[in-house]
């Protein structure tokens, strides 16, 4: 079992990086473990960025070759709990 396993109550920091996700500001670089910047800088909390990738609650926007920055998107599930739709 690894931390991204592990059930967990989504943060005030963890709804700022899903309203980011929401507004455009957001890449993720293509592969398994995907590193994560915010406006282009590295984000401050990777692992918990991580989680919510593995989480489904952020995806990539596109493919690309292995190490790409791609745009990452909020998936049905990161738009709820972003607060952008009702769901909860």
């Amino acid at each position: 079992m690894t931390v991204t396993d592990l059930p967990r109550t989504l943060s005030y920091r963890d709804r700022v990086f899903l309203k980011a996700v929401a507004a455009g500001r957001v890449e993720l670089t293509c592969g398994h473990e995907p590193e994560i910047f915010v406006d282009g800088l590295s984000w401050c909390d990777p692992f918990a960025a991580r989680a919510l990738v593995h989480g489904g609650f952020v995806r990539s926007g596109q493919s690309g070759p292995r190490g790409a920055k791609v745009p990452a998107e909020l998936t049905p599930l990161g738009r709820v709990e972003a607060g952008l739709v009702r769901g909860r």
